[in-house]
């Protein structure tokens, strides 16, 4: 599925007709799931009921998670036989960040607090219920759909990555990096996306 809706981008770059949607349709998808991959995240509504996904912990005392509103249950595997034997409380860690700024997504990073009774152990799985979701889809991460779509549906058009300037007939040459798609996703990167250094957690299922 993709962040914007067909309606939603004809309108963006003024095509009236029906030619072209399963083409267009088709970069707003691969638009969609770039924007993923770059973020490290994925811009869903939150779950109305919790469900447990599981983690590989790099550090003792912080767990990087995707996008969670709740923790229900945070349970660990200290034997390596993902027995999930020990079981902490909501008073045994903290959600970070502290506080949430509206439209940035949830808690993404669950950190031990120091007296808390047990830790994570590299390599061993963790397994988080909770309810998932980022939330609503900010108007930047729409508006960078759009141009990374429009970008790829031209580009069928484009020999040779030259692109002429309609207003002007001049011909510039297509970038590697559109730095306003850049700007518009810069604050929902994450350590798990391409647009930043490889994570130090990944999620196993």
């Amino acid at each position: 599925m993709s962040y914007v809706t067909l309606d939603e981008f004809k309108s963006a770059i003024t095509i009236a007709d029906t030619v072209d949607d399963t083409d267009l349709q088709r970069a707003l998808d691969a638009a969609s799931v770039w924007i993923e991959h770059y973020t490290g995240r994925t811009f869903n509504a939150v779950d109305t009921s919790a469900s447990a996904r599981y983690f590989l912990p790099y550090d003792t005392m912080r767990l990087e998670t995707t996008d969670l509103s709740r923790v229900t249950a945070l349970e660990i595997d200290t034997a390596g036989d993902e027995s999930f034997r020990t079981s902490l409380d909501a008073d045994d860690y903290d959600l970070y960040p502290l506080y949430l700024q509206p439209g940035l997504g949830g808690y993404t990073e669950i950190r031990l607090k120091p007296l808390a009774p047990a830790y994570f152990h590299l390599g061993y799985q963790v397994r988080v219920t909770a309810l998932w979701g980022f939330g609503t889809t900010p108007p930047s991460v729409k508006q960078a759909c759009i141009l990374i779509a429009n970008r790829w549906f031209h580009r069928l058009s484009v020999p040779f990555s030259m692109w002429e300037v309609p207003q002007t007939g001049e011909l510039a040459t297509l970038t590697a990096r559109d730095e306003d798609v850049v700007n518009l996703l810069s604050a929902y990167v994450t350590s798990a996306g391409s647009g930043r250094a490889a994570s130090a957690t990944w999620v196993l299922v």
